[in-house]
């Protein structure tokens, strides 16, 4: 039997398609791989100049000096303030200080007749001036001897060629789960010379020092109530000729679960009085 002519043409035709399509895959394919190949080739020349960069930057980082944080021209971290915000508050005080008393002295030279009104405006003034003398005096102590001097101190290098004031610690103080212990360290030898020439053990005295409730536990307000004289003197330039403060080496001798209770006596009382500085290698000795 002779097959059909029309099915004959029909099967040729869809061989020669399917022929061309399969044909039409493996193009793609080819093409597909040389796409690839030309991308792979690129990321890795990508990958060498990437390298090379930063070989290149490695080396100009090699010779460069070796940055050292300021951090370490001071004996401890928390001697390093930020004087930018504190010296400019001290500016405006003073210019503000300053403003009106000029205003208030022109108020005095003109024509004033009611007698109190003059001795209001003139004590306003005297007062104007002196807020304004303060303020002035502050932003000195500021600018010489930074925020919060300490009362106690050594003049030493600040490695940029000039001299910043290193302070002696007067009291070590051990924080307890539910107790401070108070212990006075050595007075150091000397006095603050460039200031009012009287020594620290002079000042000590003065201070009654010897006093104070040594290596006995003691609450939050029985630590306060001892030490707020010290602080005030301090404060109120009864120790150096302008604002200072003490400072004290701290223990944490609170357990790992009375975490919060070191963060507070650290934060609230002891920072609230004196500069501090915690101690981690030299241990607490019973």
């Amino acid at each position: 039997m002779n097959p059909n002519p029309e099915a004959t043409s029909h099967y040729r035709r869809g061989t020669v398609f399917g022929l061309t399509v399969a044909e039409i895959f493996i193009l793609l394919l080819f093409l597909l791989l040389i796409l690839l190949a030309v991308f792979e080739e690129d990321a890795a020349e990508q990958r060498t100049d990437t390298q090379e960069k930063l070989r290149a930057t490695q080396e100009k980082l090699s010779e460069l000096e070796p940055w050292e944080p300021v951090a370490r021209l001071f004996e401890t971290p928390e001697e390093v303030v930020t004087l930018r915000r504190a010296r400019d508050e001290a500016v405006r005080q003073a210019e503000r200080h300053q403003e009106e008393a000029k205003r208030l002295k022109e108020v005095i030279g003109g024509e004033v007749t009611a007698v109190k009104a003059i001795e209001v405006a003139v004590a306003a003034k005297h007062e104007a001036e002196e807020r304004a003398e303060q303020a002035q005096e502050e932003l000195r102590v500021l600018r010489t001897k930074g925020q919060n001097p300490p009362c106690w101190y050594a003049q030493v290098g600040d490695g940029r060629g000039g001299t910043r004031e290193r302070p002696h610690y007067t009291f070590n103080v051990g924080v307890f789960r539910d107790h401070l212990i108070l212990r006075r360290a050595d007075t150091p030898p000397g006095g603050a010379e460039d200031d009012n020439g009287g020594t620290y053990a002079a000042e000590a005295d003065r201070l009654g020092l010897d006093g104070l409730p040594y290596d006995r536990p003691l609450d939050s307000a029985a630590f306060v109530s001892a030490l707020q004289p010290i602080h005030d003197a301090g404060k109120n330039k009864a120790v150096r000729t302008y604002p200072c403060i003490f400072w004290v080496r701290v223990w944490d001798r609170t357990p790992a679960n009375a975490k919060r209770r070191w963060q507070y006596a650290h934060d609230r009382i002891i920072e609230g009085l004196f500069g501090a500085y915690t101690v981690r290698n030299d241990p607490w000795r019973p």
